[in-house]
């Protein structure tokens, strides 16, 4: 008999993306609403972008690296468009359009998904889910502390622990190549490195550039430096570059409001940091957790993207990752544990009807229900409400119902089964 080979095609998914069954789901979808509640606490509002815009859209503010990731494809019209690789620069173009007339500064919120390749690493998924903040029209330490400790009050939301902030400055790290005397291709070459963490990279790199030995060593302490702002001045005080300057001053002052926040315990100095998007153009940070090797957030300020769609304005935002925060929050054993429901509700012999009508009124009172369809009796049927974490199974008859609590289920918040009003 011949093997239809169509149905092992049609079964298969592209690289880079994945199914998400009851329970992950439900995890990802708990997760984003506990960030979103997070990001209201702090009057931002959510907003949605679509998926895909047109390439020219997309790719502001784009190094030439990061646009290579784009999926990119065409409309009817020969038009090309492109798969949205985050959600800064969607909102970019909705500030600038539907939202120009509205008070400044806007504080919005986003849960979506965004596409980009991840070059070829084994099992790095193309389809990442983020939950992101953008503080707009807010220029400013201030400003910068804000979405900083939103960020650490967010993570905590989640309950994870352990987790680290670092905080560097795009200035910083561009105003020490420049002092250092280092061509664009060097430049380039080293800030990718940065961005990859790639330290093995970074020092081959500094050895070919053809400085001296003093200004390689200034360059080289970038990937370990991480300290408190002191140190940062005491070390980097002999470098004579305005934008060096500039950058320390400004991450003082910004660590002097995340201590008035009370989050100065979560967050240290970065100064090697260094982020994949072209666009940013002041304080950057990312945070890391335990026992995860990607940052389960980044973000920082990119006051020249919005200038690409309309009028200037200053923001800084953050996205964080989910699917890297999920796996942080299940090594330290804080996902919760799946939902269940509160009844399954089963129907004796000619009692349909009547089981139906009990599960519309318990459903009515709030309560997650659902309703037997299969005729399981017996055994069959306490096994099956157990499976799908009922705290009860109520069965229905001709002469009124019979309860069965059930060991192991989810408990409830109020006792005895509620009456029909």
């Amino acid at each position: 008999m011949a093997v239809d080979r169509s149905f092992a095609a049609r079964n298969q998914l592209p690289e880079g993306v994945k199914d998400r069954l009851p329970r992950e789901a439900a995890r990802l979808s708990g997760l984003g609403e506990r960030l979103l509640a997070a990001f209201a606490a702090w009057g931002y509002r959510p907003v949605t972008t679509p998926a895909f815009e047109f390439m020219d859209t997309v790719s502001a503010g784009l190094t030439a690296a990061s646009r290579e990731d784009l999926y990119q494809f065409f409309d009817r019209r020969g038009r090309t468009l492109a798969l949205r690789p985050d959600m800064t620069t969607p909102i970019a173009r909705l500030v600038a359009t539907k939202l120009a007339g509205e008070p400044l500064p806007l504080r919005l919120s986003y849960w979506a998904d965004v596409f980009r390749h991840q070059g070829r690493k084994s099992g790095a998924l193309h389809e990442v889910w983020q939950a992101g903040v953008e503080l707009v029209g807010a220029a400013g330490a201030a400003a910068d502390a804000e979405v900083v400790a939103l960020a650490c009050e967010a993570l905590a939301a989640t309950g994870l622990e352990g987790y680290k902030v670092g905080l560097g400055h795009v200035d910083f790290v561009e105003g020490l190549f420049a002092y250092a005397g280092l061509s664009t291709a060097a430049s380039d070459e080293l800030k990718e490195a940065l961005v990859l963490r790639d330290f093995v990279a970074y020092e081959k790199g500094v050895a070919t550039a053809g400085v001296k030995a003093e200004t390689a060593d200034l360059l080289l302490s970038l990937m370990s430096f991480h300290g408190d702002w002191q140190a940062a001045l005491s070390r980097y005080s002999g470098v004579d570059n305005a934008r060096v300057k500039r950058a320390l001053a400004q991450l003082g002052e910004t660590l002097g409001f995340l201590a008035a926040a009370g989050v100065q315990e979560q967050v240290a100095l970065d100064l090697g940091l260094a982020r994949s998007f072209g666009y940013y153009t002041g304080v950057v940070f990312e945070a890391f957790a335990p026992g995860v090797g990607l940052p389960v957030l980044g973000g920082g300020r990119y006051d020249g993207l919005l200038g690409e769609f309309g009028p200037p304005q200053p923001a800084t935002g953050f996205a964080m990752d989910a699917e890297a925060l999920l796996a942080a929050l299940e090594r330290q054993g804080k996902v919760a544990p799946d939902a269940g429901i509160d009844y399954l509700v089963a129907a004796a012999p000619d009692c349909e009807a009547k089981a139906l009508a009990r599960t519309v009124a318990l459903r009515r009172q709030g309560l997650s229900v659902e309703l037997e369809l299969l005729g399981r009796t017996g055994e069959a049927l306490l096994a099956y409400a157990k499976q799908r974490g009922a705290r009860e199974l109520l069965v229905v008859g001709a002469e009124g119902e019979a309860t069965s609590p059930l060991a192991g289920g989810r408990t409830h918040r109020s006792g005895g089964v509620p009456s029909i009003h």
